[in-house]
């Protein structure tokens, strides 16, 4: 992994974490429907695995700053 597929990664969980805000925010006020089950599960799975992956991906990253270091 470098440090550009690293960075790409992190901006595709932040994506992720806003299209799941519009998902909840489309099924809530554009379509008027109560607040249900789906919505409080999208929500929690799509900011808990993005979460997940984001410090994942962001030790990945500092630890290739650290080797670059090392190397230089």
């Amino acid at each position: 992994m470098n440090k550009k597929t690293i960075r790409v990664a992190i901006l595709s969980c932040i994506a992720a974490m806003i299209s799941a805000i519009a998902y909840a925010f489309i099924r809530l006020y554009v379509m008027n429907q109560r607040v249900d089950l789906s919505i409080l599960i999208v929500n929690v799975v799509v900011f808990t695995i993005s979460g997940i992956l984001m410090i994942y991906l962001s030790r990945k990253e500092r630890e290739i700053e650290e080797e670059e270091l090392f190397r230089d």
